[in-house]
């Protein structure tokens, strides 16, 4: 817009300007009745003039620096949405492989515990069948002496009843 102003004020400028130099061309074939004061190109137009051309060349070089800025800016902008996607989507895989580990880890932790359970209930098992054992084996310890003399005594019966029914006495 800056340079559009510029433009139309150079123009005007020059306009103006050329509009003097073509009436004093015209009125130098003239002589005036009275004397005036003759118009020529002012040396300060030229000055405005190039100033005017420097703004309008100095507006333009400004708008391709902004140009290029905005362009680099959007680059990098969009350079940055790239990494950050791919951030975001290293992030989402490594939360899918936690997830997955975790649920492994659950069942895992699950069977585990279910193992233990069933291994506690076989040592109770286990030891209660120890304890009935020991029960037995102390109560056999405990009569074996009693028991094995009442075996002899009943061998030793059978013994006589054997002699007797083969035919000898008693006595």
């Amino acid at each position: 817009m800056t340079i559009a102003v510029l433009k139309v004020a150079l123009d005007r400028l020059a306009t103006y300007y050329d509009f003097l130099q073509q009436k004093a061309k015209g009125r130098a074939g003239q002589t005036p009745p009275v004397p005036q004061m003759e118009y020529k190109p002012s040396k300060g137009a030229s000055g405005v003039m190039e100033m005017i051309e420097k703004l309008v060349y100095d507006a333009k070089e400004l708008r391709a620096d902004s140009v290029k800025s905005e362009s680099d800016a959007q680059a990098a902008y969009e350079q940055n949405v790239a990494d950050t996607n791919d951030s975001v989507a290293a992030l989402q895989s490594d939360i899918v492989q936690k997830t997955e580990a975790k649920v492994d880890a659950e069942k895992d932790k699950l069977e585990t515990e279910s193992d233990h359970a069933d291994t506690v209930k076989e040592l109770e098992g286990l030891t209660k069948y120890n304890v009935e054992l020991h029960a037995e084996c102390d109560y056999l310890l405990k009569n074996f002496n009693s028991r094995q003399k009442e075996r002899a005594e009943e061998i030793e019966a059978l013994q006589q009843a054997k002699q007797i029914l083969s035919g000898a006495s008693l006595s």
